[in-house]
């Protein structure tokens, strides 16, 4: 009878055990290792930032007469592989890893070591499992795990350079999506910073086009690495650094109002974006007229008539009403508050 059992294990066993032969990798249950240099640099840049990772599943089978046991990871072959990747030194770090960027395993001092080889793995130690019963054991998990929603999804799938950017932006600006609520800390732990700012980067690349998962999904896909180059991000970080920078030096009363909610806050900044970055014109077709940035004064009182307007159900922004109350990702609606937004922003 199969059972289960966790245990903890220092890296330093899952090194030994791995050289030694004790620990086997199980493709029957796990993909060949995929991982692109990127996700696993992710990993050890967690490790040594003594972060969590997810538990890895080894199923022993126990042989009572020779006292030996067989060791096979039937979860966690992509983890394991990027660890001893490490501990051979056959990975270096890159830019993913910012406070350990170029160093190999060998370039580490010695505290840094002593913290990978004593990272603890919290291990689910599956004991005389057959095929059938570990497929079993997955399938109750996967009976009462939540399921993935999109944003997970791409987080989970795509390994390129434009998802850790990504993220890292989301990390970066933490403190504004708090500071003006624009998500829930449920929304925040399911990823929807995250699918706010890739729709940013969308709006800075290829203009205002419709939302939507499946736009989202493409957007992740196209840019590979060898598109989304090093000079890109650099550019397109410095464009959202100086929006978030205008917008909580500028409009953090405005801020605090119904324009907190992400679908408006995305056009809003894609407004600023047009009139100062000129952005392309993506899905709107005719763009509305370029004009210089109003002064800030003007805008913020634009912005408040505006939002009073909204809030009582102004029969003459009934267009914008209706833009901010159905489909709002949908280019139709995204058209209509990003004209209205252009023109409080503009001369």
């Amino acid at each position: 009878m199969a059972t289960s059992k966790p245990i903890m294990l220092q890296i330093t066993d899952i090194i030994q055990w791995y050289r030694k032969k004790e620990l086997v990798i199980n493709d029957k249950f796990q993909r060949y290792s995929v991982w692109k240099p990127q996700a696993k640099v992710y990993l050890i840049d967690t490790i040594l930032n003594e972060l969590p990772i997810p538990k890895i599943f080894i199923r022993s089978i126990i042989d009572p007469k020779k006292q030996i046991g067989v060791r096979e990871v039937v979860d966690g072959q992509q983890r394991i592989r990027a660890i001893m990747d490490f501990a051979d030194n056959k990975l270096r770090l890159t830019s993913k890893s910012e406070n350990f960027q170029g160093l190999i395993y060998n370039d580490l001092d010695e505290d840094q070591k002593n913290i990978f080889l004593g990272y603890t793995v919290v291990v689910e130690q599956l004991l005389n499992a057959s095929d059938d019963d570990v497929i079993d054991i997955f399938s109750r998990i996967n009976s009462y795990t939540v399921s993935l929603n999109d944003a997970e999804k791409r987080h989970a799938l795509y390994q390129s350079d434009f998802k850790f950017f990504v993220r890292n932006l989301s990390i970066k600006y933490r403190w504004f999506i708090e500071k003006y609520s624009v998500f829930t800390i449920q929304q925040r732990f399911r990823m929807a910073d995250d699918t706010f700012f890739a729709e940013v980067c969308s709006i800075l690349l290829n203009g205002v086009t419709d939302g939507g998962a499946n736009k989202i999904d493409s957007l992740y896909k196209n840019q590979t690495d060898d598109l989304f180059n090093s000079k890109e991000p650099v550019e397109i970080l410095k464009k959202i650094d100086e929006i978030i920078t205008y917008l909580d030096s500028n409009l953090s009363d405005v801020l605090k109002t119904n324009f907190n909610k992400q679908y408006q806050l995305l056009m809003i900044i894609a407004a600023y974006a047009y009139l100062k970055y000129n952005i392309s014109e993506g899905q709107i077709g005719s763009m509305p007229e370029k004009k210089q940035i109003a002064k800030n004064e003007v805008i913020v009182n634009r912005l408040h008539e505006l939002e009073i307007a909204l809030n009582n159900r102004d029969a003459k922004i009934k267009q914008f009403i209706d833009a901010s109350t159905a489909s709002t990702q949908r280019i139709a609606s995204r058209k209509i508050r990003f004209s209205v937004f252009v023109n409080i922003f503009g001369k």
